[in-house]
């Protein structure tokens, strides 16, 4: 699927953990649950450098640090590991995505640094940033980026559009101008519409205007909220939804194309971040269970244990399963779903 000296970008998660708590984000789940089946974990600068040796960081052109879980700021040893990439590789791009709301004593340090870019997920101005981006505090996200880009940093301005921030947009990116964003980015990622719990559980309100809820009618306790889900959270239930989901006819790998592996905070190497949402814990969502059929497949692919060149050789199942005829005998839903035709 993709031979070791061709690898030329990583997507990497340094950690897990995070400080946000954005409320469609699958680490919460509309809340601040956090058994939801994955390792709470950061990697640290030894590991990076075990599994990423200086010979092997050479070969490469980008590095994006953009946990499925996690954030850049929560890393322990995030500046660290950066500044050993650049150190190995002067020429190689790295790019982060951050909420940037931790750390204040970093940015300047991270701005000097050659060839490295940093995209702010600033959803809105100060009044509306916070009902996405629970737990950050806006003022402190600006202040951070401010330093970034006084030191020389190339800094992008993240905005997801919401009911609630779209008035905005036009007043967001004029500012991203004149604090010297080089560039404003408009998203939609498909997380705009639920309800939103605090710590305890209880309803606060709800974030775009689905039509089948009016406000208050989602349930005020989350546990009711996650039984409403119960159904599409059972691995039994979702092998059936495959059974009517029909098959793409061909898949355009975004792994192969573009020469890119990721690999978690934990280690574990998949052809991309959409397979690696730590298949090999318990399926406990529909995020882990449309994975379900690479526990399997996914042998030896721990760089910790062995490296990148023999953590990659599970791959060749994952484009063998493209040949099978349904889901429910392996072939792999999260492929057809992102790169297929």
């Amino acid at each position: 699927m993709i031979d070791y000296s061709h690898i030329r970008s990583v997507h990497l998660e340094i950690s897990t953990r995070c400080n946000a708590a954005c409320p469609l984000c699958p680490r919460n789940l509309s809340g601040y649950d956090t058994e939801l089946g994955y390792p709470i974990y950061d990697m640290s600068l030894e590991e990076v450098q075990h599994i990423f040796p200086v010979s092997f960081l050479q070969q490469l052109t980008n590095i994006l640090i953009n946990g499925n879980f996690g954030d850049f700021v929560t890393a322990r040893d995030g500046l660290a590991i950066v500044k050993y990439f650049v150190e190995s590789n002067s020429e190689i791009k790295i790019s982060i995505s951050t909420n940037a709301s931790a750390k204040p004593n970093i940015w300047s340090e991270l701005g000097r640094l050659p060839g490295v870019s940093v995209g702010f997920d600033i959803d809105g101005l100060e009044d509306t940033h916070n009902l996405y981006r629970r737990n950050t505090n806006w003022n402190l996200v600006i202040d951070n980026a401010k330093k970034f880009i006084a030191a020389g940093g190339t800094a992008v301005w993240r905005m997801i559009r919401f009911l609630h921030n779209q008035h905005q947009i036009d007043a967001c990116r004029q500012l991203s101008v004149e604090l010297g964003f080089s560039r404003f980015d408009l998203l939609a990622d498909g997380r705009d519409s639920g309800p939103v719990y605090d710590r305890a559980g209880d309803y606060l309100y709800k974030l775009g205007d689905d039509p089948n809820f009016k406000d208050m009618e989602y349930p005020v306790r989350i546990e009711k909220w996650h039984s409403w889900s119960e159904n599409g959270s059972r691995p039994d239930y979702r092998l059936e939804q495959y059974k009517t989901i029909p098959i793409k006819q061909t898949v355009d790998c975004y792994s192969t194309k573009n020469k890119e592996i990721y690999v978690t905070a934990t280690g574990e190497v998949y052809p991309c971040c959409w397979l690696g949402f730590y298949p090999k814990q318990e399926y406990r969502h529909t995020w882990q269970q449309d994975n379900m059929f690479l526990k399997d497949m996914a042998v030896n692919n721990n760089a910790l244990d062995t490296s990148i060149e023999e953590s990659i050789q599970w791959f060749n199942a994952v484009e063998r399963s493209w040949n099978k005829k349904a889901y429910t005998e392996g072939r792999l839903f999260k492929c057809d779903e992102y790169c297929g035709h």
